[in-house]
C-alpha cells in the first residue's frame, strides 16, 4: 500500500490525525534556529569569559617604548661598529 494513499475508513492521509507536536518536521524546523541561538550564547560566553586586551595602560606603554628605544640604539651601535654593512639583511 502506498503511504500517500488515503485511509479507506476516514478519507485522510496517514499521520494527518496526529497533533503537530507529534510530527517530525515541525521539530526539525524549530531545531535549526534554536541551534543557532544556542551557538550564539556559547560564543557570547566565550567572548565574555576570555577577553582579549588590545590596549595597554600608560605605564606598560612607557616601559615598552623605552625597551624598543634601547633595542634600536643597540642595533645602531652594532651597525656603526661593523661599518654599516649587515651581511644578513639584503
Amino acid at each position: 500500500m502506498n503511504p500517500r494513499q488515503q485511509d479507506q475508513n476516514t478519507g485522510q492521509l496517514p499521520g494527518m490525525n496526529e497533533p503537530w507536536y507529534r510530527q517530525f518536521w515541525p521539530w526539525f524546523i524549530i531545531a535549526l534556529p534554536a541551534s543557532a541561538v544556542i551557538a550564539s550564547f556559547i560564543t557570547l560566553w566565550l567572548a565574555v569569559s576570555n577577553p582579549v586586551t588590545l590596549v595597554v595602560d600608560e605605564e606598560e606603554y612607557r616601559q615598552l617604548k623605552s625597551e624598543l628605544k634601547a633595542q634600536i640604539s643597540v642595533e645602531e651601535n652594532k651597525e656603526v661598529e661593523t661599518g654599516g654593512s649587515d651581511p644578513q639583511s639584503n
